[in-house]
């Protein structure tokens, strides 16, 4: 297939599956890097679900329809094995997204209070206050770089706020989150042991926060998950803890993240749209929510199927893995008409940009805020600030996150 590359040899859980349409399609290439939108195009027309020979063999779902069948089936493709293909490097069993029900409710229940649409409103001055400040220091430098110096700020003060821990901790845990994502499919063991180690070194983070936590509680998420009882009336084991904070930490600080940059960008060479933002900030939230559909921060879920069966007409086995992309389905022309046009009357109801079911994101109401305020900032207080879209620079290795490296900017008159 055109835009993607071949893997060598091709190493699957099983011999490619009698009458599917076999691909070589990796969704952390360069080639899918460079061209994400074309290729998964390109894929869906030869077959919405084909079988891909990277990573081991799994199903790849570019179906809209397909992909809001499989991820809300949760009896039939299962998220117990993980979310990612290949496996995360900082694990697999991330609660409650790497669990099915009942467990998944039970922990899903003790996070949603830290998250409902209430508590974001009960917090949002203090989120304004937070993304006010930051924002104004950059109107008082005159250049900066949206990635690092407000996506990649805020939504990890915010989390780490949340769970309270030390803002001040945002950089290091940042850095190696990132470079274990980046190379989440790295085969080098060079690699692949540094992001074992970097796996080790934000769990012991963890198991030491929750140490603190047990001698000295806090009104924080923290000791909520250090010392409260949760399933079966008894406290989460050290490994829970680790395995929910992880969870907690890769979503607060990336995703949200991903979609400010894209808004930035997409306003920047669309300079229409942004001077409609700015003369009804109404819209603000519609072009959030048709930005994040088009640049889905999370570009696919895995899931593992529990029996064999057909998604889509087509058969699969026990075992098998299927990597629903979310982008593509958000990109199937049959759902959404003139699917890369930002439309902000567009109907939504079916994106699929904070995933499907049960796993629908958690954090949702928050994300949706933090974004809201920070280009609310962004207008109010960097006015006729400048994008260098020469010098943007997306990442080159997509993997499952739709990121910007760099969006350099300064105010007109600096």
């Amino acid at each position: 297939m055109h835009g993607s590359e071949p893997t060598s040899p091709a190493k699957s859980t099983r011999h490619a599956p009698t009458e599917a349409v076999v691909v070589d399609f990796s969704h952390h290439s360069d080639a899918f890097a460079e061209r994400p939108f074309q290729v998964l195009a390109e894929l869906r027309e030869l077959a919405p679900i084909a079988w891909s020979t990277a990573h081991d063999g799994f199903w790849v779902v570019t179906d809209h329809q397909a992909v809001i069948d499989g991820l809300a089936d949760y009896e039939r493709f299962t998220s117990r094995f993980g979310p990612a293909i290949p496996a995360n490097p900082f694990g697999t069993r991330h609660i409650p997204v790497g669990l099915d029900p009942p467990l998944h409710t039970t922990y899903r229940r003790v996070l949603n209070s830290w998250f409902s649409k209430a508590e974001v409103v009960r917090r949002e001055p203090e989120l304004k206050t937070l993304v006010d400040e930051i924002v104004q220091d950059l109107a008082e430098r005159g250049s900066w770089d949206f990635v690092a110096d407000l996506a990649d700020v805020v939504p990890g003060a915010v989390t780490l706020g949340i769970l309270g821990w030390d803002r001040s901790r945002r950089l290091e845990l940042l850095e190696v989150m990132a470079r274990g994502l980046k190379n989440a499919a790295s085969t080098d063991p060079d690699v692949v042991a540094r992001n074992a180690e970097g796996n080790r070194w934000i769990r012991e983070q963890i198991l030491a926060e929750a140490r603190d936590r047990r001698v000295n509680p806090r009104a924080d998420l923290m000791t909520v998950l250090s010392t409260e009882p949760i399933a079966d009336g008894v406290p989460m084991t050290d490994e829970e803890i680790s395995d929910t904070v992880v969870f907690l930490l890769l979503a607060g600080f990336h995703t949200t993240s991903g979609a400010l940059t894209a808004l930035l960008v997409q306003m920047a060479r669309q300079p229409d749209l942004r001077a409609r933002l700015e003369q009804d900030r109404s819209l603000i939230p519609d072009a959030i929510e048709e930005v994040i559909r088009i640049f889905a921060p999370i570009t696919a879920l895995a899931r593992r199927a529990t029996e064999d069966t057909k998604l889509g007409g087509v058969a699969m086995k026990e075992g098998d893995w299927t990597l629903f992309v979310n982008v593509a389905a958000n990109h199937d022309p049959a759902a959404f008409p003139e699917p890369e046009t930002v439309d902000l009357g567009r109907n939504r109801a079916k994106s699929v940009a904070f995933g499907w079911g049960i796993h629908r994101c958690m954090g949702l109401h928050l994300a949706r805020t933090i974004l809201r305020l920070e280009v609310e900032a962004v207008f109010d207080l960097l006015p006729g600030h400048v994008i260098d879209l020469a010098g943007t620079r997306r990442a080159r290795h997509l993997g499952i996150g739709y990121f910007y490296e760099t969006v350099p900017a300064h105010l007109a008159t600096a």
